[in-house]
């Protein structure tokens, strides 16, 4: 068995940016329809690579809103982000694109999607591929996990995890949360760049009291065993989702590639059809 899971977000951001770019080349260009034909894509992309036998696309929207656990605990977590959500105006018509494909769409409830992702890659059996760039990922890591980054085509694994990374598997997390992370609006500790870090890791350098609270602090903030530790209400709002079947159609999905005029993909329905329905249904039938 072969889990891809998607990170919905991240890769949304990503295409929306590279099809206004674009589109700013052309004045007849539909940006949404382009945003979605290069969502669509990039996905065909990953599950052409890997050939999962399921494919799980997981988002930070909240359906069942309620506050964010982490924001909760630190009032500026991800406070720096950009209140342009224009980039996700195109997030229901794609989800829609997916369903007719066979892909669920699963969601966080207090949570975020990292959160989904680890539960899934805790509890699934067999192989799981992480598509995103997000770092963050890489302490998921193992010998049956890898993270795919899909701008610079390359595979994180727990073999190669220290020549890549610079860091040991399980150093990779004490490191980040001494260094803190400018992306998500947390601070680390004072004066600890990588040269310290190191000397920490290695047992030379200790912290103060004050320095130990923000480590620990650092440290719920961004491990991904939240799930498991603090929410058992999550658990089971993950899984009520991922039991449930997505039956795909293929009418509709070829219905809405006419509509949306994506003639890349009609010029190739053979391929798309085999990649998403024929293959599928094969491995069904092989159990």
């Amino acid at each position: 068995m072969k889990t891809l899971i998607i990170d919905g977000n991240n890769l949304v951001h990503r295409t929306w940016w590279t099809a206004k770019n674009q589109a700013k080349r052309s004045e007849d260009v539909n940006i949404s329809n382009l945003h979605i034909y290069f969502t669509l894509n990039a996905i065909f992309s990953y599950v052409n690579k890997y050939k999962p036998t399921s494919t799980i696309v997981v988002w930070d929207e909240k359906p069942e809103y309620q506050v964010n656990a982490r924001k909760v605990e630190y009032e500026g977590y991800k406070g720096n982000r950009s209140k342009d959500s224009s980039p996700h105006d195109n997030n229901d018509a794609i989800k829609l694109m997916l369903s007719y494909l066979g892909l669920p769409s699963i969601f966080p409830r207090e949570l975020e999607a990292d959160d989904i992702v680890a539960y899934i890659c805790k509890t699934r059996a067999g192989s799981k591929i992480i598509a995103s760039v997000d770092r963050d990922f890489l302490q998921l890591v193992s010998d049956d996990i890898i993270l795919f980054d899909p701008i610079r085509k390359i595979e994180f694994t727990r073999d190669a995890f220290e020549e890549m990374t610079g860091y040991a598997h399980d150093d990779w997390l004490v490191a980040k949360c001494l260094q803190g992370d400018s992306s998500d609006n947390v601070p680390g500790v004072k004066g600890f760049g990588k040269v310290t870090i190191q000397k920490y890791l290695n047992g030379d350098v200790t912290l103060t009291e004050e320095q130990q609270a923000l480590y620990n602090k650092n440290l719920s903030l961004f491990s991904l065993d939240k799930v498991f530790k603090d929410h058992p209400g999550e658990l089971v709002y993950y899984e009520n989702q991922l039991v449930v079947k997505v039956e795909p159609s293929w009418s509709l999905f070829l219905e809405e590639c006419k509509t949306r005029d994506f003639s890349r993909i009609l010029n190739n329905e053979q391929t798309w059809y085999s990649l998403f329905f024929a293959g599928p249904k094969l491995q069904s039938l092989l159990g």
